[in-house]
């Protein structure tokens, strides 16, 4: 994830079609008329020139926060579970993600020419309404409809959306609006910034250049206003942060991700992930970190067994028949015991139907540690299952 993840990975992503759609034709407009996954836009492909992740490098914060160009895909994910005063629930997702279409950028005396393309996805989950929305937007990154700048401090933004850090990139603000629906928050981390796999590092698998550099805050305080159908409700919550850059995440047998952002009530989170073969088995490289209350970290490989995930059911999309799986049953070896989880969406209905179809979906957290209860919250994001669809592979 995603991303959101990997994983936000997440989240959709920035989609290889884009290429096919031509820079001067992306001004801003509503979803253009192709479609394309995931996958297809993480798993190689044109890379020539473009820098590879092949190992632990130095963060340098706030400047990492900004844009990579040399790297061929970038995002920048956010998820929150929010409510109002008087209890009322939503989950939020908003991510900016980057594409270059060429290593290097011919000079060009047009304030159009660009070879970066821009493109979000902002959905709200109305969990009390049971309605799921969402909006798309594409840009080049140029004549000021999209970009990022690291200077006087750090700002993504795909038109009037963006993501503005504070100064010192301890905090940040997200906004976006179109039509009803609308966003304006601010976010102060609570906990310092895991770097995820080794140090940041996250293979994703085996051959040498498919991982990213991966950061997460895994916990942040949300405060401000979301716009739901018109009607505006102020909110407060906890929100996750993801920023992964790379070129070439994954390999050629990959066809989706299961991953998962949780954050217990007893102020302890977890990131988990798999990545999903064509054969049906799991790459081996998949992986997780496990953040204690004082932010202290310890890394999770699933092949040797640090956790475990077993879907409980399953859901099928009314627009793209994708079948997702629904409920899961998780088991993570933390330090202090075992966690056996139950991560159960808040609604069914999260797949955002944009140009890549996935779900990205809010849900609750319940289960035991030696013997006494646990509970939180989550995010769940699952990409490939429309591909499996159209290939007959799905389970």
């Amino acid at each position: 994830m995603t991303r959101r993840g990997i994983l936000a990975i997440a989240t959709g992503l920035l989609v290889l079609g884009v290429a096919f759609i031509g820079v001067s034709g992306l001004r801003g407009q509503t979803q253009p008329e192709f479609s394309a996954d995931v996958v297809a836009a993480l798993s190689g492909g044109g890379i020539e020139g473009f820098a590879r992740v092949t190992g632990v490098k130095e963060f340098s914060f706030p400047r990492d926060h900004g844009a990579h160009p040399e790297y061929q895909t970038e995002w920048w994910y956010n998820t929150a579970n929010v409510q109002t005063a008087d209890g009322r629930r939503f989950g939020l997702k908003f991510t900016i993600f980057r594409r270059a279409l060429t290593p290097t950028m011919a000079e060009r005396r047009s304030e159009w020419a660009t070879n970066q393309i821009y493109f979000a996805d902002f959905a709200i989950a109305d969990i009390a309404a049971d309605r799921f929305y969402f909006k798309e937007r594409f840009a080049r990154g140029a004549a000021g409809l999209a970009g990022a700048q690291t200077e006087p401090f750090v700002k993504i933004w795909i038109e009037d959306w963006s993501i503005t850090f504070d100064e010192d990139g301890q905090g940040y603000r997200l906004r976006a609006a179109e039509g009803d629906m609308g966003m304006d928050v601010r976010l102060r981390m609570s906990k310092p910034i895991v770097l995820q796999g080794d140090r940041g590092f996250s293979v994703k698998s085996a051959d040498e250049g498919n991982a990213s550099y991966y950061y997460s805050f895994t916990r942040s305080l949300l405060e401000g206003t979301i716009t739901v159908r018109g009607e505006q409700f102020a909110v407060s919550g906890t929100a996750w942060f993801d920023h992964e850059y790379s070129t070439s995440v994954l390999g050629e047998d990959a066809i989706g991700w299961d991953w998962f952002a949780i954050q217990l009530d007893d102020q302890r989170e977890i990131m988990l992930y798999q990545i999903r073969l064509r054969d049906g088995g799991i790459e081996p490289t998949s992986n997780g970190t496990f953040v204690n209350a004082d932010g202290s970290t310890r890394y999770l490989l699933m092949a040797q067994g640090d956790y475990t995930i077993t879907p409980l059911g399953t859901w099928t999309s009314p627009r793209t028949g994708a079948i997702y799986p629904h409920g899961w049953r998780l088991t993570v070896n933390a330090p202090d015991g075992l966690l056996e989880l139950e991560v159960q969406p808040f609604m069914r209905d999260q797949e955002l139907n944009t140009t890549t179809a996935y779900y990205e979906g809010a849900a609750r957290v319940t289960g035991t540690q030696n013997g006494k209860p646990i509970s939180g919250v989550a995010y769940v994001e699952l990409t490939g299952y429309n591909v499996q669809t159209r290939e007959g592979h799905s389970r």
